[in-house]
């Protein structure tokens, strides 16, 4: 069991019980783990991987809402309601564990403490994505740029040689920036000329995080492992 996963805020009795009920599979790269307006059967916690998790347009555009990792829980905004409102597709082969509906209830009404948790994980998340939809409106393409890539950094952590750990294309970038692949990758050129990063192939190594945070400091992000460094 991952180390940051909820389930270990249940009692022992019941954890052994949540082993023999809840299903371990493994999602290959780009395979769907759950899809958006799909009947809701419980909710997944990805045990090892990298995933996005984006919502589709009428015109079938995605949108990248948010990264998730080791750790993480998908498909919690969809509790209390018919159908999942958004999609998760595996970035890299993941382990992801998933519990049924009514497991997860019985989990509820045995450890007080797990849906407590639960449920300050969802304010928080929530809180987070409304912030962001505020302030990317607000933003210019350089803070969206910047806003991107601290919060990917947050997500998935940087490398050996200070890359960020995770491969993704140029369109999950803008995606995910809200902006467009021409704005992002000019704009991505502009930091390297800064000195702020450096493109390496589909990888981007950080090489001024300070330089980064400052660009958005206005805006009054709350990105995990990042505080504002003085002028």
């Amino acid at each position: 069991m991952n180390a940051d996963c909820f389930v270990k805020l249940c009692t022992p009795d019941c954890i052994d019980r949540l082993d023999s009920l809840k299903y371990h599979s493994l999602f290959k790269k780009n395979q769907n783990i759950l899809n958006q307006g799909f009947r809701i059967f419980g909710i997944f916690f990805i045990r090892k991987g990298k995933v996005k998790v984006f919502t589709t347009g009428l015109n079938g555009k995605e949108q990248i809402v948010r990264f998730a990792s080791d750790g993480h829980i998908l498909g919690h905004r969809g509790v209390g309601y018919e159908v999942y409102p958004v999609s998760a597709t595996a970035m890299e082969d993941s382990y992801i564990c998933f519990i049924e509906n009514e497991v997860l209830n019985e989990l509820f009404m045995a450890n007080p403490k797990f849906a407590v948790e639960l449920m300050m994980y969802y304010s928080r998340e929530l809180r987070k994505l409304e912030n962001r939809v505020k302030n990317i409106v607000q933003m210019n393409i350089r803070e969206k740029t910047a806003e991107s890539l601290l919060l990917i950094q947050s997500n998935f952590g940087i490398n050996e040689q200070g890359e960020l750990n995770v491969c993704f294309s140029r369109v999950d970038f803008a995606s995910f920036a809200g902006s467009t692949r021409q704005q992002v990758a000019i704009q991505l050129t502009e930091f390297e000329k800064e000195g702020l990063i450096e493109k390496r192939g589909k990888k981007i190594a950080i090489l001024n995080m300070n330089a980064l945070v400052r660009i958005i400091s206005e805006f009054n992000m709350q990105i995990p492992g990042q505080s504002v460094p003085a002028h």
